[in-house]
């Protein structure tokens, strides 16, 4: 397998894995580290509503509007805590 497969396939298999993982906290808040477009390393909460495509479709409560992310732009991903989902 030449490098290119190779890069493919490991950028295909973590976009994989990561959209299983976001898919679990469909309806629930989760807090996201996540690099934008422009390459800068951002914070959100958001609310997720749908994971497919390679998007995921939520509502960001950081700037109260909806919004898609592009999976394998997710960096981190973790469950914010019942109670918790206000944004400060």
């Amino acid at each position: 397998m030449n490098k290119e497969h190779l890069f493919a396939y490991n950028t295909n298999k973590r976009s994989y894995m990561e959209m299983i993982l976001v898919e679990k906290y469909i309806g629930r808040t989760v807090e996201i580290i996540y690099l934008d477009r422009t390459g800068k390393i951002t914070q959100r909460r958001i609310e997720v509503h749908d994971v497919r495509g390679g998007l995921v479709r939520a509502t960001c409560l950081t700037s109260h509007a909806p919004r898609a992310f592009r999976i394998e732009n997710i960096l981190a991903c973790v469950p914010v805590a019942k109670g918790r989902h206000t944004a400060s």
